[in-house]
């Protein structure tokens, strides 16, 4: 796939799929940087009590959309949020951040974690369609059992840092993975992507938590990313911009010229 012309190849070029645009001081701030350099960005949440201020600011936006979340590691805090997290899937197709994470050595806390992603995968499952960006620190195998195969949606794999057999096993069981700076910085990240099937990759920034010198990335930044993946997949960046355009065109039944903008909500 090409571009018509190098203005539609600027134009709404970038896709940030896990963005924390309600951690940045000022996050209308960062859904105008959005908005004006057209770069479709999921606004991912981290508790259900925290969707309605995200909800907010996107609610007029043509490339901002707001994702409810319960981050797995806020299971033991805000768990009790779970059931006001079923409401809120009937305002949004976007899911996140949820998931596992298994770095503190808290059996009953991973327990826990697993209930909760079973029951929002469950959920999901039900309402169908659902475009839902995942965690999976240090618990890729739990995440692919509870989540992969068979899913009515789009499930991505946020910063996959996993095994290369976990890799595989999630190739196999249809998830995406959507890469940021860090990831591609450390050489197995690279590793990594270089084993992801190019059909399978996104772009994402993981703002504000993945920074650089000049601070906490923002979206605008994915342009480097592209970089990055254009130089491991030796390609030109138009043509990486490209591929994870329609990689994500699939992810929300769009066709992956001009803008991405006249889709549902």
């Amino acid at each position: 796939m090409t571009f018509v012309n190098d203005q539609d190849c600027r134009l709404g070029r970038y896709v940030d799929s896990h963005c924390h645009i309600d951690l940045y001081p000022t996050p209308a701030t960062i859904v105008d940087k959005c908005e004006r350099a057209g770069i479709y960005t999921i606004a991912v949440t981290n508790a259900p009590s925290l969707f309605a201020n995200t909800d907010a600011l996107t609610g007029s936006t043509k490339f901002v959309r707001a994702a409810v979340g319960l981050h797995p590691q806020l299971v033991r805090s805000h768990g009790h949020e779970l059931a006001s997290m079923w409401p809120l899937l009937n305002r949004t197709r976007y899911v996140g951040e949820v998931g596992l994470d298994y770095t503190a050595p808290d059996k009953e806390d991973h327990a826990k974690q697993r209930a909760a992603f079973a029951a929002i995968i469950e959920r999901c499952s039900e309402v169908r369609g659902k475009v839902i960006t995942i965690h999976s620190r240090r618990a890729a195998r739990d995440v692919i059992a509870i989540a992969g195969h068979q899913f009515p949606g789009t499930l991505i794999l946020h910063w996959f840092s996993g095994s290369f057999r976990e890799l595989e096993d999630a190739v196999t069981a249809g998830f995406l993975f959507s890469v940021n700076s860090a990831m591609l910085s450390s050489k197995k990240g690279r590793d990594i992507v270089r084993r992801i099937p190019r059909d399978r990759v996104l772009t994402e920034t993981d703002g504000p938590f993945v920074k650089d010198s000049a601070g906490p990335m923002e979206p605008p930044n994915v342009a480097s990313v592209i970089a990055t993946l254009a130089q491991l997949w030796a390609t030109e960046s138009c043509s990486a911009t490209d591929v994870v355009r329609a990689n994500f065109a699939r992810c929300i039944g769009e066709t992956p010229t001009g803008r991405f903008c006249q889709h549902s909500r």
